[in-house]
């Protein structure tokens, strides 16, 4: 019917009619040819950015796994470490008390006790974790019997945040002929011992 139509039209008819359709059909296949481009770009775009967005789900899903090791490893750090949060002087004096007071209860003798802070900068030794603590020096002279000696080195060990006694000098006390023979064991000590605080 639509045949029969065409062909009944004049000739100038059927060409401005068969140019109207055939334009309609270049532009239909243009829109047709640019969506298929835009898809063939979207397509293209979430392929290279899939990996990114599986990256970013891996990265939420194992949020809370993170977090805790970070919390887990705050608390190694507290174990180790004095915090940063009180002044240095402050730490090294309750520093001191607390070998006092371990030396006391052991039974030694302080005969004199002095500390030092090293910071990081001072520090010889640049490792980046290094970097990140200063470091409290006691050194410690002590006289005392070997038993109460080993007393003092357990509550050493035992203490947290971590001590750690880098360097012992010891010699054997000259007592005078008025000291009893129970005192032949009698040591005279000196330690050098190291904790850390985290840099401020």
């Amino acid at each position: 019917m639509i045949k029969a139509w065409f062909e009944g039209l004049p000739t100038e008819a059927r060409w401005v009619s068969g140019g109207a359709i055939g334009m309609v059909l270049v532009l239909l296949a243009t829109v047709i040819f640019h969506m298929a481009a835009l898809t063939l770009d979207n397509v293209r775009a979430t392929a290279r950015l899939e990996p990114r967005i599986a990256r970013m789900l891996g990265y939420e899903a194992s949020a809370a796994e993170l977090e805790m090791g970070a919390k887990r490893f705050s608390t190694s750090v507290d174990g180790l470490s004095y915090p940063s949060d009180d002044d240095g002087n402050a730490t090294g004096a309750r520093l001191q008390q607390t070998l006092r007071g371990f030396a006391e209860d052991a039974g030694l003798i302080v005969v004199g006790s002095q500390v030092a802070i090293v910071t990081p900068e001072e520090s010889a030794d640049q490792e980046e974790v290094a970097a990140r603590f200063d470091q409290l020096i006691v050194d410690l002279s002590l006289d005392g019997p070997p038993l109460a000696l080993d007393a003092f080195l357990i509550s050493l060990s035992q203490h947290s945040p971590a001590l750690a006694s880098v360097s012992m000098d010891m010699q054997r006390k000259r007592l005078s002929r008025r000291d009893s023979k129970e005192m032949t064991e009698f040591l005279s000590v000196r330690l050098r011992i190291v904790a850390l605080r985290v840099a401020s």
